[in-house]
């Protein structure tokens, strides 16, 4: 028992949730269909990794290269927990150039975060990926919309980006007082701890020998 309990405090946070998302599903699938639909929910995640397998090759691939090429400075410097609401801005309408889906831009993201960007600048680049991408809008709304409402949709979420940002930097802080080991403690977020500071909040205390 102890043993176990050893590992599960090795693992982080994320991993353990989605370990219990999973159990929590399969008991679902088992008391619903019984040990066929359980197995057949397993085949179809099977399938589903054979279908995207490469694409994740390639997105990790590419956000480890990104990581090594661009310098940590770089990035602290127009992204970092000190930029401010440039950062946020530039994290906002970087995510209309991130061409491709999921696979290849959320270990971007990661890579650019884990390189030193601030929670605040990082949570404007994935809001803005998700409502400022050209990609989406070109061969998606257009084509099924027409030109009026997709592009007045567009342009009434240019200036989401950055509050949602600013917003979401000032929670951080909060759940990191709130759940942190010392009440300004990093969260674990897949391996990566992260603190950030963006303007009008103040930071929390951190503690000796960490950055």
């Amino acid at each position: 028992m102890m043993k176990i309990l050893r590992v599960a405090k090795k693992l982080d946070k994320t991993l353990l949730l989605l370990i219990g998302l999973l159990v929590l599903a399969l008991v679902a699938a088992f008391l619903t269909g019984g040990g066929e639909m359980a197995f057949a929910g397993l085949k179809q995640a099977g399938r589903l990794f054979e279908s995207v397998w490469i694409r994740l090759l390639m997105g990790f691939a590419l956000g480890g290269l990104i990581r090594l090429l661009i310098p940590s400075a770089l990035i602290a410097k127009w992204l970092g927990q000190s930029s401010g609401w440039k950062g946020l801005f530039i994290g906002s309408y970087l995510a209309v150039l991130m061409p491709g889906g999921p696979y290849i831009t959320l270990p971007i993201i990661a890579a650019i975060y884990s390189a030193g960007a601030g929670v605040g600048p990082v949570i404007a680049l994935l809001t803005g990926r998700g409502l400022l991408g050209v990609q989406m809008l070109v061969v998606w709304h257009i084509p099924f919309l027409g030109v009026e409402v997709p592009l007045a949709r567009y342009i009434a979420c240019l200036f989401i980006p950055p509050i949602v940002g600013f917003v979401g930097a000032m929670v951080f802080r909060m759940m990191t007082r709130w759940w942190g080991d010392d009440g300004g403690g990093a969260l674990s977020t897949g391996g990566i701890e992260q603190r950030d500071r963006m303007p009008g909040i103040s930071a929390a205390p951190e503690k000796e020998g960490k950055a």
